[in-house]
């Protein structure tokens, strides 16, 4: 997998994470959670694993694994900077490189099946909308810059804009997909943006 520096292109907790089980009913991965490692980050910062299909949104049509990473404080703060930013990497079986309506209709079921079909039923303007641009690209890697309005369920329970950033990685020799995802509802020229640019994907996971 190839470096690159695609930041330059920018203009929590566990109780998150337990908010997020209980909401979800998600299921991890039990005694293999601690073997996923698609992201390089040291253990201060909070891991959840999820199987694809993921419980929440099964209409997201992979096989595969993700991994979510929140930050060590903040993220249910409304007042801190880290409120809402976080990441997680997902390792698909996708043979092909993604493109940007796939990314934003992946994203759209996925923000929808986390607030919860039968909460949005009848409130129509808390589904999801996403618009991704590919900033940068090749055959095999793309980065794209987004944002993806959808509803809070979790904080504020109000509509929230986040701003996205994606790595994408094409393993075509393995036939599948690596992408990271970095979420926040500050703009890419705020300073948490410097936090988001440490979370990396581990050194060579396309490879393996």
């Amino acid at each position: 997998m190839r470096k690159r520096s695609f930041f330059k292109h920018l203009g929590s907790n566990n109780k998150a994470l337990i908010v997020v089980l209980i909401l979800c009913s998600v299921v991890t991965f039990g005694q293999n959670h601690d073997k996923v490692h698609l992201i390089d980050l040291d253990s201060t910062w909070g891991k959840e694993v999820f199987p694809f299909p993921i419980r929440f949104a099964q209409n997201i049509n992979y096989e595969g694994v993700e991994e979510a990473r929140f930050p060590p404080e903040g993220w249910s703060d409304e007042n801190h900077q880290n409120f809402w930013s976080y990441a997680f990497a997902w390792d698909i079986n996708l043979n092909k490189k993604i493109t940007e309506a796939e990314l934003a209709s992946d994203i759209e079921k996925y923000f929808d099946g986390l607030v919860g079909d039968e909460f949005i039923k009848g409130r129509e303007t808390y589904k999801a909308s996403a618009v991704f641009i590919e900033v940068e690209g090749d055959e095999m890697y793309s980065v794209f810059k987004g944002k993806i309005k959808t509803f809070d369920r979790f904080t504020t329970k109000e509509l929230i804009t986040l701003y996205v950033l994606v790595e994408s990685h094409y393993c075509k020799k393995e036939g599948r997909s690596i992408l990271l995802f970095r979420f926040s509802p500050k703009r890419f020229t705020h300073e948490v943006w410097k936090t988001l640019e440490n979370v990396k994907l581990k050194e060579g996971v396309c490879d393996e």
